[in-house]
């Protein structure tokens, strides 16, 4: 944690914004706005706030035609794919069975990456990883129980949500708009995934349930976007120095911070198996990073 751009930092500081993210979202639900109207307004109002960020620091966007295409597929296969098939199988698997498909996005990457040369797979990263997952499961391992794993179709459906994840953090990688700063990148890959958000919401949630009353709602959407904005800037910049493999690990953090600020916020029990499983992410964490630190500026990117 030698200065601000650390990769290290910017992994504890992702994941922890992600746990965050998680928790103000639970509260707005509770005060009676909708799981996916609250999905698109966060959206929207964040690529708002990047936007005129964007604009106010003199970041241009790249809107050409390979630009555009970049940003759709991100769009289709980071949100809506993942969004959709988590609304999907949440009914016949459960919900447990969609807080711990993220376990498998590092490893997937992680192989992903090795396939494609992003990344080169050394025995030390493989072993944190590893560790990490470990840690995941430990953390989860009492939701496990409560999967309906009989529903083959929907579990196997429900698969192609860490695919999703992981193939998003590969392309981000190795298409990298030239020129473009992580603002600008992140900016115009969440306006056009906000797009697709708002065409496919209406499918799964009808808008006739969706309305905005009492300060209480207005102010944890507030939250929600200015966390939001500030989450996928940070995660871009995070990706483009750390790489693929180590982004990845956002999950497994992720988890962790939202174990602990569950247990401060709402009263869950921490119980042993949570703590080892968040050492073991800890620790699983720092081995990666040791070798993604030394290889950062080894990143292989594809010539397009």
């Amino acid at each position: 944690m030698r200065h601000a751009s650390s990769p290290f930092l910017l992994l504890v500081v992702c994941s922890f914004l992600l746990a965050a993210k998680i928790m103000i979202a639970q509260v707005a639900i509770s005060t009676g706005l909708k799981p996916f109207q609250l999905a698109i307004l966060g959206n929207v109002g964040a690529a708002m706030v990047l936007l005129i960020f964007a604009r106010a620091t003199g970041q241009a966007i790249l809107w050409e035609r390979q630009h555009l295409t970049l940003y759709l597929v991100l769009g289709i296969i980071s949100f809506a794919v993942p969004t959709v098939v988590t609304y999907m199988v949440v009914d016949p698997v459960g919900p447990a069975y969609v807080s711990s498909l993220y376990a498998l996005s590092p490893v997937l990457t992680m192989t992903l990456a090795a396939i494609f040369g992003l990344e080169g797979l050394t025995a030390r990263r493989t072993f944190g990883i590893t560790l990490g997952f470990v840690g995941m499961v430990a953390l989860i391992q009492q939701k496990i129980a409560g999967i309906n794993f009989s529903a083959v179709f929907w579990v196997l459906l429900g698969l192609t949500v860490p695919l999703a994840a992981a193939s998003g953090n590969i392309i981000r990688t190795a298409f990298w708009p030239s020129g473009a700063s992580p603002l600008s990148f992140a900016t115009a890959t969440l306006l056009i995934s906000s797009v697709l958000l708002a065409l496919v919401g209406p499918l799964i949630e009808s808008p006739a349930t969706w309305s905005i009353s009492g300060e209480g709602q207005v102010f944890w959407l507030v939250v929600l976007i200015g966390v939001s904005a500030l989450s996928y800037l940070l995660n871009y910049t995070f990706q483009k120095i750390a790489g693929p493999v180590m982004f990845s690990q956002i999950g497994y953090w992720g988890t962790g911070f939202g174990v602990i600020l569950a247990a401060m916020l709402f009263g869950d029990v921490l119980r042993a198996t949570s703590l080892i499983g968040v050492v073991a992410i800890i620790a699983g964490g720092l081995l990666a990073n040791r070798t993604a630190t030394k290889d950062t500026n080894s990143i292989k990117v594809p010539s397009r």
